[in-house]
């Protein structure tokens, strides 16, 4: 349980958070660039880290250690798959991005397209962005905070309820509540300077914290060696489907596998190391999609950044540290805890991670690591609420309802704005079961959003009436996918039977619901907005060409796809040939695999392995740094204010 000191390092933190919020509250206050992109001149190690520090909330040591309890090490390519986008986003989008010089995402769109149509899109996109995407996420972060304030806090959702603001509730839900609040108040006060200021020291506090318990979780189960030889046999009980009684099962990560062995069945998910060939497919060649864009929050870093140069080695560190380096220590908690907590019981495999916690960490040390947790949240509902007002108020607000206010008049908006955001994903919250319930809605309707945003690069033919024949094709039946059974009362979800029969699925295994078909779900869907897109764009009026070459002479954009653009414009140089991204691409993706690699073999106790991957690691990313330079030349007129 917390003692008095526990209490009072987190309090003393939380204080810090708002104190830091009220410092940065006249800088923030200038104007919208100061409020959404910090006066582009954030350095690529503050944006980094604040990518980082926003990246990995609350919920996901919670999750991946539930990952890893369920299913193996091997599972954990559900959040380690995306780091093939992300290396992209280093060698290509990070630095289109930041050459744009837009204020957010959405505001892309009517520099990439005309007419009425790129209005509307950039509307619903920003309206959707605001009020479904952003919500959800703030739902599932807000999840986590509710299980950590039960597991870690002490305070059990089944205790007398309490008062606040006049209603009654659960205590787990005031402290989330309380601390919703502080960043709530840290981003209306400060804007993005607050927020990306305060990642880089939770940064540090959520980096120590995390290696610190789990350098003390194998101490406390007798080592590495142990640790290993107990979990090579480790068995758990498990309740039989449809009855009360408990039979001891192997733990499905047995031999502790980094590499899953990929089964031709649908149904196979959760065997010795194995991976459904769907889920295959899902993450290692469509989850990635949406993270190689950049867009959202990260793209608001981007664009905060210095130049091109700062823009692409910000995400160079997100990419190194957030794949590779900090989900080591989540992995290890994750196991150990199996040993130290066979079974949760009705608190479910996201209380591992919290527990794990409580377990093994003295006083003291207990309240910095949930300081440490709790920073991680601060960080990313912080970062959430600055995201979600943007859009509200840069691409709604400002573009279609009021056009000519001063800048003071825009910010007082966005700190209304922000509160009202940070209500939506509250509500969200309360009606959730699992975070992994929320990621995987997430990830099959964000598919859909991915494919059309990077056709958006891709090709100049794409119109913005494509986009939104995709984004309504997306939508209906990404709802009908997930929600549609229940909207007409049907006892079977709608595509469960015909898309079972198409792909083969074992009896009573859901194309809709179960995780071994997610892969199947998420292809589903892109291959749909792949044909609105395309389909909506050839049947619509291309877009003007002024606006073409406008967009292809600020982003510098490369030649294939953009032909018919580029041959207008005399002389046009792009700031990087196909040929060269490839090239970059794939040294990025080995230079974080081999640092991923390295650091699993530690955790497997293969030090041997472990030492020569780790040098591998350091001479490509020396490879890599020295490219960026010669590519982002600190003169380069479109990266530099």
């Amino acid at each position: 349980m917390m003692e008095l000191i526990d209490w009072i390092v987190v309090g003393g933190f939380i204080l810090s958070m708002v104190m830091v919020g009220v410092f940065f509250s006249k800088r923030a206050g200038e104007n919208v660039d100061s409020f959404f992109v910090s006066g582009r001149t954030l350095t690529w190690y503050v944006a980094g880290a604040s990518m980082i520090a926003t990246s990995f909330a609350s919920d996901t040591p919670l999750w991946v250690s539930a990952l890893v309890r369920q299913h193996g090490i091997h599972a954990v390519w559900q959040y380690w798959a995306p780091l093939i986008g992300s290396a992209l986003g280093v060698v290509l989008f990070a630095r289109m991005w930041r050459r744009t010089k837009v204020v957010t995402d959405n505001e892309l769109i009517e520099l990439r397209y005309s007419g009425k149509a790129a209005g509307l899109m950039r509307a619903v996109s920003a309206g959707i962005g605001a009020l479904v995407i952003c919500p959800i996420m703030i739902g599932w972060v807000s999840k986590a905070m509710v299980t950590i304030a039960s597991q870690a806090l002490g305070l059990q959702p089944d205790a007398a309820p309490m008062m606040l603001i006049g209603l009654e509730i659960q205590p787990d839900m005031a402290a989330t509540l309380v601390v919703m609040t502080c960043a709530l108040l840290l981003c209306a006060f400060s804007g993005l300077y607050g927020v990306v200021y305060t990642d880089f020291v939770q940064f540090i506090i959520a980096t120590a914290g995390a290696f610190l318990l789990a350098w003390m979780s194998i101490s406390y189960v007798g080592g590495i060696d142990v640790m290993i030889e107990k979990l090579s046999s480790m068995q758990l009980p498990v309740k039989e489907e449809g009855s009360e009684v408990v039979v001891l099962k192997d733990w499905p990560g047995q031999g502790l596998k980094l590499a899953p062995e990929i089964s031709g069945s649908a149904s196979a998910e959760g065997g010795h190391g194995s991976m459904s060939i769907w889920n295959v497919i899902g993450y290692f060649g469509i989850l990635w999609w949406g993270v190689a864009l950049s867009g959202g929050y990260q793209a608001q870093r981007i664009l905060a950044c210095k130049n091109t140069r700062h823009a692409s080695n910000a995400l160079l560190v997100h990419t190194i540290v957030y794949y590779a380096v900090i989900s080591i220590p989540w992995v290890i908690v994750g196991l150990a805890s199996l040993i130290v907590f066979p079974d949760l019981g009705d608190a479910g495999h996201d209380a591992a991670y919290p527990k794990m916690l409580l377990e093994i960490l003295p006083a003291g040390l207990r309240g910095l690591l949930i300081a440490a947790m709790i920073a991680a949240f601060i960080s990313t509902m912080s970062t959430l609420f600055n995201w979600g007002s943007s859009y509200i108020v840069n691409d709604l607000y400002r573009r279609f309802l009021v056009r000519t206010a001063g800048d003071k008049h825009y910010v007082r908006v966005a700190r209304i704005i922000t509160v009202c955001v940070a209500i939506m994903g509250g509500v969200i919250s309360f009606y959730t079961d699992s975070i992994q319930q929320l990621l995987q809605i997430f990830y099959v309707v964000g598919t859909g959003g991915a494919v059309v945003g990077v056709m958006r690069w891709l090709w100049w033919r794409i119109t913005a009436v494509g986009e939104l024949t995709a984004f309504a094709v997306n939508w209906i039946f990404a709802s009908l996918l997930l929600f549609g059974h229940k909207a007409f009362g049907l006892e079977q979800p709608i595509f469960d039977a015909p898309m079972g029969a198409l792909l083969g699925l074992a009896e009573g295994v859901s194309f809709t619901s179960s995780y071994d078909t997610l892969g199947a779900r998420m292809l589903f869907i892109m291959v749909l907005n792949l044909i609105a897109v395309v389909a909506g764009s050839l049947l619509s009026k291309p877009t003007d060409p002024a606006r073409l070459e406008e967009f292809v002479q600020r982003t510098r954009i490369f030649t294939p796809g953009w032909l018919a653009v580029t041959k207008r414009i005399p002389d046009y140089l792009p700031a990087h040939k196909v040929s060269e991204v490839l090239v970059d691409w794939a040294l990025v993706i080995a230079t974080v695999c081999s640092l991923l690699f390295s650091l699993n073999n530690v955790v497997c106790n293969r030090f041997g392995q472990a030492a020569w991957l780790f040098a591998a690691f350091v001479v490509l990313l020396l490879i890599v740094l020295r490219r960026t330079r010669r590519e982002c030349p600190v003169d380069d007129a479109e990266g530099a204010d």
